[in-house]
Parts: C-alpha cells; sequence; structure tokens
C-alpha cells in the first residue's frame, strides 16, 4: 500500500491507480479525492476484530503473539505515522484512530476509566510496533525480543485487568 510505505504527501492518486492497474479518474470516481482514498484505506486496514475475540484474561499473551507473528509494520500505523506530518491527513487519522480504536477498545475494556485505558493500551501498542518495525532500535534486537515480549505481556495484562491506569484514577496503583 502506497500510503503506508511513503505517506499521504508522497503518494499520488496516479501512483494508486497504476498499482491498482485502473484509470486514476476511476479512483477519483468512487473516492472523491485522495483525502476520501486515505479515509477509505485508513477504514479498511484498521481491523480490531481479532483483539475484540481475545479473552480479557489472557489478552496481554495473545496480543504480544498476534505482534511477533506479523512480519511487517501494521499498514495503518505506518499510514498514520507517515502522514501525519499533512494537515488533513493528520485529522483524518485522528477521526479514523478514535472511532476504530479507541472507542471500541473502551466498549471492550468496560468498567472504570475505560477510555483511558484503551489510549494507554493504543500508546503501549504503537510505541513498541513503531520502535520495532518502522524505526527499529537496537535494544528491540531479536534476542533481547522476548524480554521486551514479556514485559509487553505484563503491561498490556495490567491495563487491561485495570491494576495500571492514569496517575489519580480508581484504576492506578
Amino acid at each position: 500500500m502506497q500510503f503506508g510505505a511513503r505517506g499521504f504527501a508522497n503518494t499520488g492518486v496516479r501512483d494508486i491507480a497504476a498499482e491498482a492497474s485502473v484509470n486514476p479518474a476511476l479512483v477519483l470516481r468512487y473516492y472523491g479525492s485522495k483525502e476520501g482514498l486515505f479515509r477509505a484505506a485508513l477504514d479498511h486496514s484498521i481491523f480490531m476484530d481479532p483483539v475484540f475475540a481475545l479473552e480479557p484474561g489472557t489478552m496481554g499473551q495473545r496480543i504480544v503473539e498476534i505482534f511477533l507473528a506479523a512480519n511487517e509494520m501494521p499498514s495503518p500505523l505506518s499510514m498514520m505515522i507517515l502522514s501525519a506530518g499533512d494537515p488533513t491527513a493528520h485529522a483524518i487519522s485522528v477521526r479514523a484512530l478514535d472511532e476504530k480504536v479507541i472507542r471500541p477498545l473502551a466498549d471492550y475494556l468496560d468498567g472504570p476509566d475505560a477510555e483511558a485505558r484503551a489510549a494507554c493500551l493504543n500508546l503501549l501498542w504503537s510505541g513498541f510496533l513503531t520502535a520495532w518495525k518502522l524505526l527499529p532500535i537496537a535494544p528491540l534486537s531479536d534476542d533481547r525480543l522476548p524480554m521486551i515480549a514479556g514485559w509487553l505481556a505484563d503491561a498490556t495484562q495490567a491495563i487491561v485487568d485495570g491494576k495500571f491506569g492514569p496517575k489519580g484514577s480508581p484504576s492506578a496503583p
């Protein structure tokens, strides 16, 4: 996907049409604009159903297994990060993140501070994936990954279980 590899500013409708082997006018007919195409690409690529199918009591370990099984950076995260410099793409990304990740994850978590805990999970997961896949840092090398995966599983589970949350919240220690 062009947006995930090059970002919003460096991707044109012609690039995407060429990759799909269609006329650029057809892309614009269906999506209206490059912004409409970006919105549709994000909406299509953010797929949280596997997360919501997990039992809350095992989410920490299972989410780490899902991350480690992925061979590449999740497309929606790279699309959002690489496109954050464009105000229009930024606004589209923030809306998609709220509507497709934060609010549904808060509904899944339920309980005290569910929305704040959902935001904490998003922060934890996107930070890990960014430092591991998009901007790889040496401390996340293969030989250290099992230790870090264990930490990520524990941190995720603590947030899911309501044992960790924003300072001053009922779920904070």
